[in-house]
């Protein structure tokens, strides 16, 4: 007879998929599923999911996933989700409303009444945020104002992870690292900032406990073990902000790790200590949170619409990715006669983030794999500019780990460790969120000790391309920068 093995699923609450994975002790895949995320539009160009299509298709995410590693010993379950979203309950525990997505810009409308209440600086110094549309507080104040109904029925608020827990287990509980990301959290103190909630008039009750992702919550019900095949009395764990596991799932849990997470947007996650708040005496560009670690935190800092921009070009020229991947491999050398600047700003007055870029130079005398190579050239100036934003806090970053889908093109790989001067470590697993979900059920659980790191591809800097590229960087690359910061109006 043939012993079971013990997995762990990690669920991944995505802002376009619902993935559910089972991994073993040693961190390999034994099975996954993928369910699309269902979103809506409104006519006012506002973006919405209903709760109750996220657990539906949650169920049916666990249910392929189940059904794909019949024989194994289900030991735990961790959930993680986009932030800054989440679900009204009523008195009968049914939501109510809409949940407005993360990046839904409408509550950008108070952004400045926000800011009037408190200032930018003193909103980070407390939260490690500051006023946008995305973060919940905002989320609150739009809803407050334009659904007064669902708003006042309200007894209860979840994040999205917090809310799968909720239809699992039957217990209300938050979790830190996403509780960071609602701007009414003091990262600190690591509580509910109560000054923040009356300035707002925010209901304290609608707030749950906020517990550290390293904890079991509870245990999986009988009716939501009938409806997902998860045996009932499962433990279940919240284990946070998808960018956060993410992080944690390929290894990045040391101070100095940052983990350039490069889908369709790059984000730079950076493990740090405690830090002192006081310290900043204007807001920066990267913000804070609690960690899915305890005791530490966390700096975030965007990138931009990098993988956005790629396929943007792949749609203009009609190429696939493999021949985007032919047409790197014939252009070498720095171009300096076409340059791509692309550039992350956001509108001063509302919050809201536009992705920009221009290609500008001998257009006339230019050529589509001229235009390909530039544009790998710019994104990766860009990486650059943001990794200096990092470095100019006196943020450690002793290790540069990669995942997401654009390591699988080498020549954009190779640009980043040449400008940087710094060896890339590119991890192939591409479920680092549901893998950080899983492990954390597993520690939290005390069924490993070790957490599994998964294997990595080093990239290391071409001294004599980082030297020209460098040149390009400093001569072309910043200097057009500076200009467009003085014409643009976004």
């Amino acid at each position: 007879m043939k012993i079971k093995e013990s997995v762990y699923i990690g669920l991944d609450i995505g802002t376009t998929h619902i993935k559910a994975a089972a991994y073993n002790g040693m961190g390999e895949i034994k099975g996954i599923a993928r369910v699309s995320t269902p979103a809506h539009v409104t006519r006012d160009g506002g973006i919405y999911h209903l709760a109750g299509e996220i657990w539906m298709n949650t169920c049916k995410a666990l249910q392929s996933c189940v059904e794909q590693i019949k024989g194994n010993k289900i030991k735990a379950i961790g959930i993680a989700s986009m932030a800054e979203s989440g679900v009204l309950l009523d008195k009968d525990n049914e939501p109510l409303g809409t949940v407005l997505a993360w990046y839904d810009q409408r509550p950008s409308q108070y952004v400045g009444l926000a800011k009037e209440k408190m200032s930018a600086l003193d909103f980070f110094r407390k939260t490690g945020l500051h006023p946008q549309a995305k973060y919940s507080l905002l989320k609150f104040m739009w809803m407050k104002e334009n659904t007064p109904d669902v708003w006042n029925k309200a007894v209860c608020w979840l994040h999205l992870a917090e809310y799968i827990a909720f239809c699992l287990t039957g217990v209300k509980l938050g979790e830190r690292s996403l509780a960071s990301r609602t701007m009414l959290f003091n990262i600190k103190e690591l509580d509910w900032d109560e000054d923040i909630i009356h300035e707002f008039g925010i209901r304290r009750e609608l707030l749950q406990e906020v517990v550290s992702s390293a904890k079991v919550m509870g245990t999986v019900g009988k009716q939501a073990s009938e409806y997902t095949g998860i045996t009932e009395g499962t433990p279940v764990t919240i284990a946070g902000h998808d960018h956060v596991v993410g992080s944690f799932g390929i290894g990045g849990t040391l101070e100095g790790d940052v983990t350039n997470s490069c889908g369709t947007a790059e984000t730079l996650v950076t493990t740090i200590p405690s830090l002192d708040m006081s310290q900043f005496q204007q807001v920066p560009d990267f913000t804070i949170g609690c960690h899915v670690i305890t005791g530490r935190y966390y700096s975030l800092l965007s990138v931009g619409t990098t993988g956005g921009i790629v396929e943007w070009f792949l749609n203009l020229t009609g190429w696939n990715y493999d021949q985007l991947l032919d047409v790197l491999a014939k252009e070498n050398g720095v171009n300096k006669h076409l340059g791509f600047y692309p550039f992350m700003t956001a509108d001063k007055k509302t919050g809201n983030h536009v992705q920009l870029g221009w290609f500008g130079g001998a257009l006339t005398q230019s050529y589509s794999g001229q235009m390909a190579a530039a544009m790998i050239q710019g994104l990766s100036c860009l990486f650059r500019y943001q990794i200096e934003v990092l470095g100019g806090h006196q943020i450690s970053m002793d290790r540069l780990l990669v995942t997401g889908g654009s390591t699988q093109n080498p020549y954009w790989m190779q640009a980043k460790a040449n400008l940087v001067n710094r060896p890339l470590q590119l991890i192939r697993d591409s479920e680092g969120v549901a893998r950080g979900a899983a492990i954390l059920a597993a520690k939290a659980n005390q069924f490993i000790d070790e957490i599994p790191v998964p294997q990595a591809l080093t990239v290391m800097p071409n001294q004599e391309h980082h030297l020209e590229l460098t040149e390009y960087y400093e001569n072309y690359y910043l200097k057009n920068m500076e200009l467009y910061k003085q014409l643009a109006v976004v």
